[in-house]
């Protein structure tokens, strides 16, 4: 028995040196144009489906049919998410192209996923991929509106974004540049 726990903390020590040598090689390639492929694409994205289910299986969310929500979350989408993910009529900007993995079109990509998944992602971000937490600059109401957008956008065509940019008086999107500034 003593030479079976000697034998398999052998090994453990052995696959810890092999992990912590090849991550002082340089051998690894961490560029962002190189994309993921095979066992570890479907390592990140196991990993991140089942981290991101686990953690909204614990969360009820809010009734999200609200027209003041809705516009309210496409007002912060508008703002903050078009940039990497596009939207109906509008594609992602040139930034989003440099990043590994790309960011997913927002308008296919969560449909697959419960209003609590999207809130986890947005409230919290994933590391490595680009895609900030906005907890920490955003009340869990305003991120409710943000979901309750998304579930909208599934379905919107270029012409219904576009009448939703529409909605948003003169005068309030320079006030809203202002802050940003």
């Amino acid at each position: 028995m003593k030479s079976v726990l000697l034998t398999f903390v052998a090994v453990i020590l052995a696959e810890a040196a092999v992990l912590i040598a090849g991550a002082y090689s340089g051998i690894p390639d961490v560029a962002a144009t190189n994309r993921d492929r095979g066992l570890l694409r479907w390592f990140l994205n196991t990993t991140k489906d089942h981290s991101i289910s686990s953690r909204a299986a614990q969360i009820n969310p809010p009734s999200l049919n609200d027209s003041g929500m809705v516009l309210v979350g496409f007002d912060h989408y508008n703002e903050m998410c078009v940039t990497c993910h596009g939207a109906p009529g509008h594609e992602a900007d040139e930034l989003a192209r440099g990043l590994n993995p790309y960011p997913p079109d927002l308008a296919y990509s969560t449909r697959d996923m419960s209003p609590s998944e999207m809130f986890v992602v947005i409230k919290d971000g994933i590391k490595m991929t680009g895609m900030p937490g906005f907890g920490p600059t955003h009340n869990d109401t305003l991120i409710w509106s943000m979901v309750a957008f998304l579930q909208r956008l599934q379905t919107m065509t270029s012409e219904q974004y576009h009448a939703f940019e529409k909605l948003r008086p003169e005068d309030e999107m320079e006030h809203r540049h202002g802050e940003h500034e």
